[in-house]
């Protein structure tokens, strides 16, 4: 027994000691690594150009080249970031770096370097040394895509997961168990609901929105300011076709109304962090939070009944309110953010449209799983969820566009789940907009259509009694996850705008919003061949009839 207690005792010594030997003589390239980089930045110059190292223990031994220059970093150790031009990089990401290659400010110190250190923007390398010896190597346009103001990022082992641009945000996903989540839909009860949510409010409310011209909700909102709610705004300081004098006007009259009010916009050299921000989100006494598809515009939020189709939730809990106000709070902290300037133009008269009968009321359920989803951050989430479809998919959006490289990735996935069995709709927008072109909704829809698979069908979507468009920007998958968004299927959505929506886990909001679904469904689609459930376009019978046409009054004037 003793025998045995000294060997197993001689067996640890030994695996110990070869441990030991296996730390002390392992490669040090894993040690640190070059994490982030920005070789074509905003400042003149581009002097804010950057490169972070991230790892342990000393730098003595470490340096980074572009081929030509060297960068050291003397006895420094851990996360280092090294600019350019410090005072330059201040200026652009508000934060100095850790060291500067140029002299520029005594709060920055200098790095070592030999020779001529300068990143190229459109083709160059950097390699991380150890000793002299390479480690890890990065190269563009080879491994990375160039552009201005791109940031390339090293994560889970590899460059670039999304594209990230200097100032964007980088939110993890979370999920959260809400208390009570009240489902709505435009054009029958978002007026209602979202103004209920107005007048509850006591403490604060936030908004960021892509369009204001509601002046329904403009005047609830300025209520509130008369009883106390503090209400800030950011809105989209360049929409499509630009601001218009009714959206002012809105903005002037709150501003007087005392909220505040700020956009976000491209300025001089500085290119706004996001193309976009199209989000369309509230959240009131930090414990509401209300997320839809539609802007806050007399379509999209109707007191009528007549109006967009669109969907919204409004979801209380704190966890989840949070959540969005450190969104918000991220958003209004960037360098392209400016306060409202009081201009002239005036509240817009409000406008009535034609009566309609709500069909659907609001629906509260409780104890519901709900995620976020935040565009550029989150939103591979959406990808993510198809791809895990079983069953079914019912798809309503505004237009699904192919990128300019590949076919719509959400779109492959949906279609993919259709041939492994599952039971996919998709419906889309019928507006001359949406239909006029040669690569719009309709020949999305044939496309889908001439595949030919029964449990696969779309849908063009071009009349419905109170429905004046598709707007729309959801799913719902297994007839138990709904997702509400502003999100549109295209490549700059999920790509390069700011964006908002809820990915909501329940098989009663599924019930809710396929009953919507499913009244729309059964509405007046387009009467053409890019709606209708065959596998082959009308199209071409035609151009072929009129071939055949031609042969014929070619053979019949031949013999004549």
């Amino acid at each position: 027994m003793l025998f045995r207690r000294k060997k197993t005792i001689m067996r640890l010594c030994r695996i110990l000691l070869l441990t030991i030997i296996l730390c002390l003589t392992a490669s040090p390239a894993a040690a640190y690594t070059i994490t982030e980089f920005c070789a074509d930045g905003y400042a003149d110059g581009d002097g804010d150009e950057y490169f972070i190292l991230e790892g342990k223990g000393s730098l003595s031994s470490w340096s980074v080249t572009d081929g030509e220059g060297t960068v050291s970093f003397g006895s420094r150790s851990g996360r280092t970031v090294v600019a350019r031009n410090g005072e330059l990089y201040y200026q652009i990401h508000n934060s100095y770096p850790d060291l500067e290659i140029i002299d520029s400010t005594p709060k920055v110190p200098n790095a070592n370097v030999s020779k001529k250190f300068q990143m190229a923007n459109t083709e160059d390398s950097l390699t991380l040394l150890h000793n002299g010896v390479a480690v890890q190597s990065i190269s563009w346009p080879d491994d990375v895509e160039k552009g201005n103001g791109r940031v390339h990022r090293f994560e889970d082992g590899a460059w670039d997961l999304r594209v990230f641009k200097i100032g964007q945000s980088d939110f993890e996903p979370k999920t959260f168990t809400a208390d009570k989540v009240t489902l709505f839909v435009s054009p029958d009860c978002s007026h209602e609901v979202i103004t209920d949510v107005i007048k509850e409010a006591d403490d604060t409310i936030i908004i960021s929105m892509y369009e204001f011209t509601s002046v329904s909700l403009a005047e609830s909102l300025a209520d509130a300011e008369k009883r106390g709610t503090d209400v800030t705004i950011l809105m989209e300081g360049g929409p499509v076709g630009g601001m218009s004098k009714d959206e002012k006007g809105v903005l002037n009259y709150l501003s007087r109304a005392g909220a505040d009010i700020y956009t976000i916009e491209s300025e001089g050299k500085l290119p706004a962090r996001y193309r976009y921000l199209h989000t369309k989100y509230l959240v009131a006494d930090s414990m509401v939070t209300v997320v839809l598809s539609e802007n806050f515009k007399d379509s999209g939020i109707p007191k009528s009944g007549s109006g967009n189709r669109g969907w919204g939730a409004a979801v209380e809990d704190s966890g989840v309110a949070k959540y969005f106000t450190e969104v918000f709070e991220d958003d209004l902290a960037g360098y392209d953010i400016y306060s409202w300037v009081l201009g002239t133009e005036q509240l817009p008269t409000d406008t009535e449209s034609d009566k309609a009968v709500k069909v659907f009321k609001p629906k509260t359920i409780t104890n519901c799983e709900v995620t976020p989803i935040i565009s550029p951050d989150t939103s591979y989430l959406i990808g993510d969820a198809l791809n895990n479809a079983k069953s079914s998919i019912d798809i309503q959006q505004a237009y699904i566009s192919h990128y300019s490289d590949s076919e719509n990735p959400w779109l492959s996935s949906a279609v993919r789940a259709a041939e492994e069995g599952a039971e996919v709709r998709i419906q889309l927008d019928g507006m001359y907009y949406n239909t006029d072109s040669e690569e719009d909704n309709d020949e999305i829809a044939a496309d889908v259509n001439r595949k030919g698979l029964k449990n696969l069908q779309a849908k063009i979507l071009t009349d419905r009694e109170g429905i004046l468009k598709l707007h729309n920007k959801g799913f719902i998958i297994d007839d138990e996850l709904v997702l509400i968004s502003s999100i549109n299927w295209n490549y700059n959505s999920p790509t390069n705008n700011r964006e908002a929506g809820l990915l909501i886990e329940s098989e009663e909001a599924a019930e809710y919003y396929t009953n919507v679904f499913n009244y729309d469904w059964e509405g007046v689609v387009l009467d053409n061949p890019a709606s209708a459930a065959v596998g082959f376009d009308i199209r071409f019978i035609l151009a072929g009839a009129v071939i055949a046409g031609l042969v014929v009054l070619y053979i019949w004037r031949r013999r004549h």
